[in-house]
């Protein structure tokens, strides 16, 4: 990822840099409670901003691989086995981040 488009995803990196971090096992014990964590602590507006960003970084990365080196430049520390692990990370973000009149169903 070029370092000019770290400015463009300001809340995907908040997320990542105080939720999805290296202590994030340590403080939160699973990537799905640093996510619960993150969900309610911030507001409604910074979720849709995050879950705004991410829907635009996914449309924008070519390949899985670049998707992954993308997280992983905004701050994610998340270990992933293989490339592909970083879009389920991403659906696993997208159902949280939506506000509950958002949700399908």
């Amino acid at each position: 990822m070029i370092t000019s488009q770290r400015s463009d995803y300001p809340e995907l990196r908040q997320l990542f840099g105080a939720y999805l971090n290296a202590d994030m096992r340590a403080e939160f014990g699973s990537v799905g409670a640093a996510i619960d964590a993150y969900r309610c602590e911030t507001s409604s507006a910074h979720r849709r901003a995050a879950l705004g960003e991410l829907v635009r970084l996914r449309a924008t990365t070519s390949s899985h691989q670049a998707f992954a080196d993308a997280l992983t430049g905004l701050g994610c520390e998340v270990a992933f086995a293989d490339p592909a692990a970083a879009h389920e990370l991403a659906g696993q973000l997208v159902e949280a981040l939506r506000e509950p009149e958002e949700q399908p169903g």
